[in-house]
């Protein structure tokens, strides 16, 4: 690491069933964030997706999947960890210009 980088910590998600239901479950320091995948459920997504943009205050973060398997549910759940952590670091970057994080 180059002097002044700044480390960047990983938060650990995982894909659950419960009953038939499919989740990416991201265990945060406030409580586990769950986002539905077998289900449309927008406001849930917002709410996890919120949950993520105030953990942001705290400092930059990327969210790492663990066990990632074959099965479709684990493959899609791959994707869409790599796009989320995108749009994490963009909105990160965003908080930063506007001065609502800490350098």
């Amino acid at each position: 690491m180059e002097s002044g980088e700044k480390s960047m910590e990983t938060i650990k998600a995982i894909v659950v069933q419960v009953e038939e239901k499919h989740f990416i479950k991201i265990e945060a320091e406030h409580g586990e964030i769950r986002i539905p995948m077998s289900e449309d459920k927008p406001n849930e997504v917002k709410s996890a997706f919120n949950k993520l943009i105030a953990r942001l205050k705290d400092g930059e973060f990327q969210i790492k999947i663990e066990e990632v398997g074959e099965e479709l549910f684990s493959q899609v759940a791959r994707e869409y960890i790599t796009q989320l952590n995108r749009e994490i670091r963009e909105v990160h970057d965003e908080m930063e210009r506007y001065g609502l994080v800490a350098d």
